[in-house]
């Protein structure tokens, strides 16, 4: 966002610094700029989403004011002279969608008269073209207030506003020219025989101002962000009503920036007004409520302490309203203005003051304060209990984002309807809560298989999240994923695959820790992701604790897997810490394999063990740490060799006792194995 500082002077004389003003407003977190345009001054703003109160001149002159501890002028209750009754009559189907709706009908104003210069200008260093007098004033007044406004041609309005989800595959041609095809999670405006704009996003062009506009409808509304959030970018569309109805909007102002609209339209081109005519649902129009403020949380937050008057102080200069407990020994209640809706809890109050105080004021070398060390939780016991189970088993443990793309939840086949959807996503890759975390893991083996590790036993222990009419919940689960041998892949010895006894058997020895063991059965089930005849659900006491099996082969040929792997999924809150488990210490971090072809003589390797034994000796010899082991996994003579020649394959384990190793200490481990081989022992490596 962009503003001249022109007008941010007009509102506040105190402004004649503006190095200085820029340098306190990006200390104070709101990050800024100076830039010349056309030798005129503009700030430019480059503001996180949660700062949507800043995106207006009000609101930047209120974070000012409360920087410089000034105080704001506050704007004028304008009233608009009446002339007439005319108004249009409101029907909203979603009061959860639009809690506020207000209108005014102005006629009979002067369609020849321009924008004046002022505006003109201003607009335009702000990076907005100049339309109309009309269309110019509304973006003015967002600009000033935060609150968009929408006008319509009074003659292409029939009967009523209509304020509705769009329904199936509804097609609205915009103001842009081009054609647009909606469903019923668009919000649209309309009348009883057309569609007048899509809400928060864009009007229709039938509905538009024209050269020959003389009566209009002034629309100001609040919707729901969550019902706007991704709608503009579902259309390809771009607008700056949609960037403020996404970040959400005061729910209080509506009536006034249409004063204010009707105040700026009758000074420049005349017209008669109507009354306003304005739909509220108090139910479901959004309220800040009470928050309270620890004195000694602000103090542990931050590391030292502000005087109680100071917080008082910075608090009020924020508006916020105050309420004292325990007559203030404890903290006080706060409640933040009905345009700072991102402040929801203790710690953003925290934020606030740490914010306005100055981060630059806090020092390095914080308060000494006492910490009284605990013992580990029996919630934390569990965990490590459970991590430590499954390590000695050969699991390793991963943590995948709890955010996925939809295409990831749909691998679950649970509906699209259960998801929960983010409000701001990054990216359509990370725009829904997990379901499972079987699709996670799933993509951890792909990950491993590329890279020649075909022997794969992992786990997550994480929340998995759904919804029910609108209602979310969240679950923790413990998951697990096996693919590959029962053992240690060596040469000369019959690998057998891993299989479902197998697995069953692991989490029937964890069972068995937990002391629940008599009270878990295994009962064959049909799971959409488990493959038929091959699964079970797991029940403590007759009651569903989770679910294994192998993966469905449809899934397994999806991802070309050469077998199913075995897949399981337990809810954690059903296993509880027992004071007489034995606790293990040990740790276990992840390994890695790098393979080798040798190529030998075959009267060498006519003794292929005592070659390739004298060859590991070697091996051995170079004290390489974190060489954890040596397989020999294969022996080959044959066509694709020469007669004379055996190739001899061993499988060399990486694996650090205290951490996870990197790619790059593998590949110098790798080179002095690799000297060792050619220039030493004069063998090839294939």
């Amino acid at each position: 966002m962009k503003l001249p500082v022109e007008w941010l002077k007009e509102h506040n004389k105190k402004i004649t610094d503006v190095h200085n003003l820029i340098h306190k407003l990006t200390l104070a977190g709101i990050e800024c700029e100076l830039i010349d345009h056309n030798k005129k001054q503009v700030i430019d703003f480059s503001l996180t989403p949660n700062r949507a109160d800043c995106f207006s001149l009000r609101g930047i002159l209120q974070e000012i004011a409360a920087i410089d501890n000034t105080k704001l002028k506050k704007p004028r209750n304008q009233t608009s002279e009446i002339h007439h009754n005319q108004s249009l009559p409101i029907e909203i189907e979603s009061n959860q969608d639009c809690p506020v709706f207000v209108t005014r009908v102005i006629k009979d104003f002067d369609n020849q008269v321009s924008s004046p210069s002022w505006l003109k200008d201003g607009l335009e260093l702000c990076g907005f073209k100049s339309v109309n007098l009309v269309v110019d004033i509304a973006n003015y007044v967002m600009l000033e207030t935060g609150q968009p406004l929408h006008t319509y041609d009074l003659d292409s309005i029939k009967s009523k506003i209509i304020v509705r989800r769009a329904k199936n595959k509804e097609s609205i041609k915009i103001l842009d020219g081009t054609s647009k095809v909606l469903n019923k999670d668009f919000l649209v405006i309309a009348d009883k025989n057309q569609t007048l704009g899509i809400a928060g996003i864009m009007g229709s062009e039938e509905s538009g101002i024209s050269e020959t506009t003389t009566s209009i409808v002034l629309e100001s509304a609040y919707f729901n962000f969550e019902t706007i959030m991704g709608k503009s970018r579902l259309l390809n569309l771009y607008s700056e009503a949609s960037l403020r109805f996404e970040r959400g909007v005061d729910p209080n102002i509506q009536s006034q920036a249409v004063e204010r609209f009707t105040e700026l339209l009758n000074q420049e081109a005349g017209g008669s007004n109507g009354p306003i005519k304005q739909t509220v649902s108090d139910k479901n129009k959004p309220k800040n409520n009470f928050i309270f403020l620890r004195k000694d949380q602000i103090r542990r937050t931050l590391g030292i302490t502000i005087p109680n008057k100071s917080i008082v102080n910075i608090l009020k200069r924020l508006n916020m309203e105050l309420q004292e407990k325990d007559f203030g020994y404890e903290g006080w209640s706060v409640k933040a203005p009905s345009y700072r809706f991102d402040l929801q809890d203790e710690c953003d109050l925290i934020e606030e003051i740490a914010r306005i105080f100055g981060y630059e004021k806090i020092p390095e070398s914080t308060e000494k304060q006492n910490i009284n060390l605990q013992l580990n939780s029996l919630r934390a016991e569990k965990r490590d209990e459970i991590s430590n189970l499954l390590c000695n088993f050969g699991y390793s443990e991963v943590v995948n984002y709890s955010f996925v793309s939809p295409s990831m939840n749909l691998l679950s086949k649970k509906s699209y309807s259960d998801a929960l959807d983010i409000q701001n996503p990054l990216s359509i890759e990370m725009s829904v809560m997990r379901n499972s975390l079987w699709p996670g893991l799933i993509t951890n083996l792909s990950y491993n298989l590329k890279r020649q590790q075909n022997d794969v036993r992992l786990f997550e222990i994480g929340k998995v999240f759904s919804s029910h009419k609108r209602i979310p919940d969240e679950k923790l689960v413990i998951s697990g994923l096996v693919y590959g041998n029962r053992n240690n892949e060596q040469w000369g010895e019959t690998t057998t695959s891993i299989d479902f006894y197998d697995v069953k058997g692991h989490l029937e020895n964890m069972f068995d820790q937990f002391k629940v063991l008599q009270n878990i059965s295994f009962k064959a089930v049909k799971h959409n992701m488990l493959c038929p005849g091959k699964s079970a659900s797991i029940k403590l006491k007759n009651k569903t604790i989770g679910f294994i099996g192998e993966l469905n082969p449809e899934l397994s040929n999806e991802l070309k897997l050469d077998s199913n792997p075995v897949i399981f999924e337990v809810d954690y809150d059903a296993l509880e810490i027992n004071k007489n488990i034995s606790h293990s210490s040990s740790k276990y971090f992840p390994y890695s394999r790098r393979d080798l072809s040798i190529l030998m003589d075959v009267d060498l390797a006519s003794g292929v063990d005592i070659e390739i034994k004298s060859i590991i000796k070697m091996i051995d010899a170079l004290k390489i740490k974190d060489l954890s082991n040596i397989i020999i996994f294969d022996a080959y003579m044959g066509d694709k060799i020469s007669a004379d020649k055996k190739s001899v394959a061993l499988g060399l384990i990486f694996q650090s006792k205290s951490r996870t190793l990197n790619d790059d200490e593998i590949d110098k481990y790798m080179l002095k194995i690799n000297h060792l081989i050619v220039k030493k022992m004069n063998l090839i490596i294939r």
